[in-house]
């Protein structure tokens, strides 16, 4: 979806997608997310525009590319409302890089054991509610009903 920057195309891409899918199959959806680019590219790069609504309250940032054909960047409640429209059941949603957008240096450095120990600890917070917004890139894994 992250190529997608207009609601509408968005709502269709997911249309089309359940529609070519078959009864109780799985759908895929990837997403690049907010939070991850405003720490990675704003804060650490400095590289990307970030919009602050003082009337949102905590959750307000929202990042925007420096050219706006890149990628859309979306929040999980956006992809929430994407979805409600659809007669889907979410069965994953995952972070899919997680930790790894920060420390992509650090585990190109790591040994064999120490990588395989990080991994181990990827898996088990990659879905974590209180941890996935840190991810650079989600996947929603859906069930058509």
């Amino acid at each position: 979806m992250y190529h997608l920057f207009d609601y509408n195309d968005k709502i269709s891409a997911l249309s089309e997608a359940i529609r070519v899918t078959k009864e109780n199959g799985v759908i895929f959806v990837a997403y690049c997310m907010n939070d991850a680019v405003i720490i990675n590219h704003g804060f650490i790069k400095g590289d990307v525009s970030l919009e602050v609504d003082p009337n949102e309250g905590f959750g307000k940032y929202k990042s925007r590319t420096k050219k706006p054909d890149v990628f859309e960047i979306c929040t999980k409640e956006e992809i929430d409302e994407l979805t409600f429209h659809f007669s889907v059941k979410r069965l994953h949603y995952v972070g899919t890089d997680m930790l790894g957008v920060y420390m992509r240096d650090m585990i190109e450095d790591m040994s064999h054991d120490k990588y395989n120990l990080f991994l181990d600890y990827h898996m088990s917070i990659c879905e974590r509610p209180d941890m996935v917004g840190i991810t650079g890139h989600s996947l929603d894994i859906l069930r058509k009903e």
